[in-house]
């Protein structure tokens, strides 16, 4: 178990609180921080200690970190669960894009990732995922400037692929087709109301309607 010290700037930058359960310098400048809310950062340099080491025991004695009990910072039972909810739900999200969560997993904690609109003008890279009005979509490849008027849709289905819940792909189970998806050969998909059997995969997303790829890639199951 390691401990890092950070700045109370570096703490506002990255979303987070200081809370009384942290400890923090006598002059307020810095606090310590459990690893656990660094592992979305780990390409930033930090002073590490280990838990209970002589150089962590040395550290927290010196003049710099040491506390009287009537000096102890306060704050109420309610606020530290809140701003540690807060802070560990910062962290989640700014971590979730290196998770290797599946797709159904990815959907039922949608609402952990960024907005498309967040990346307005800023870039975006190959497999991050995003939200867009209902939907969560993956990047299919890098953006170097992500433009307002090119949001997930249709028309840019060659820079981003909506996920959908993984279904067999059987007659009995077939899979929601949305215009922006590769076929598998022997999966069978559904489109309004009507049931095709893949006869030859894709190898690339199509975005025409199943009926106008009947005798290319689908027949009707």
């Amino acid at each position: 178990m390691k401990y890092a010290v950070v700045t109370i700037e570096w703490l506002a930058q990255h979303g987070l609180l200081a809370i009384p359960t942290m400890r923090k310098s006598k002059d307020g400048s810095k606090v310590i921080l459990h690893e656990e809310y660094l592992s979305p950062y780990k390409d930033e340099e930090f002073p590490r200690y280990y838990f209970d080491s002589p150089e962590l025991n040395a550290f927290l004695s010196s003049d710099e970190w040491s506390w009287t009990e009537e000096e102890q910072p306060e704050g109420s039972a309610e606020f530290i669960q809140v701003a540690a909810a807060q802070n560990l739900l910062n962290v989640t999200r700014a971590g979730i894009q290196t998770m290797s969560l599946t797709d159904n997993e990815a959907l039922k904690v949608k609402s952990m990732y960024p907005y498309w609109n967040e990346f307005i003008s800023k870039p975006l890279t190959t497999g991050m995922k995003v939200q867009y009005n209902d939907g969560l979509y993956r990047v299919r490849q890098d953006i170097a400037t992500v433009l307002e008027n090119q949001p997930p849709s249709i028309n840019t289905a060659a820079l981003y692929e909506e996920i959908n819940e993984t279904v067999a792909g059987t007659k009995d189970d077939p899979i929601p087709y949305n215009n922006n998806m590769a076929l598998e050969e022997g999966k069978y998909y559904s489109q309004d109301g009507v049931i095709y059997k893949c006869t030859r995969s894709t190898g690339q997303a199509v975005y025409n309607s199943l009926k106008d790829l009947v005798g290319i890639y689908v027949e009707v199951a």
